[in-house]
């Protein structure tokens, strides 16, 4: 088997379980603040007088966050590049960052224990990882 055909299995297997989606599967809330986005991919920029700005990869500021768990909400939110988030209080932010986290986690051993499988003396995990991530949007901040 190449990298090739095993990144392409990877993303057929979690294709096939179903990711689970952020934010609505790790919520429980019902009161939420729209946020609008560009339907862009979006970084966390620079902190600036205490809180996150959130950019575009060409630079342009689109919000500006209390913390950096609320700047990794919306990176998580915004897997599909949507027009529009919706933002709950800050104790639903900080319990669905920490409850999807583990869950990305997991997802990150099991395919590098397989590739430690497969590729036993290949030390590439990480970038297979990051390609099979990139391939289905997913981001792991």
């Amino acid at each position: 088997m190449s990298e090739k055909e095993f990144i392409s299995s990877w993303i057929s297997r979690l294709t096939s379980e179903g990711i689970k989606n952020f934010p609505r599967d790790f919520i429980a809330a019902n009161n939420f603040e729209k946020i609008n986005l560009p339907g862009k991919t979006l970084l966390i920029g620079e902190k600036f007088f205490d809180r996150y700005e959130i950019i575009t990869p060409d630079g342009a500021s689109v919000i500006h966050v209390n913390n950096y768990t609320a700047a990794k909400f919306i990176l998580y939110a915004n897997r599909n590049k949507p027009d529009s988030i919706l933002m709950p209080d800050e104790i639903e932010i900080q319990k669905a960052v920490h409850s999807y986290e583990p869950y990305i986690d997991s997802i990150i051993k099991r395919i590098e224990k397989d590739y430690k499988k497969v590729f036993p003396d290949d030390k590439n995990s990480k970038m297979i990882v990051n390609e099979i991530f990139r391939q289905l949007n997913i981001v792991r901040v």
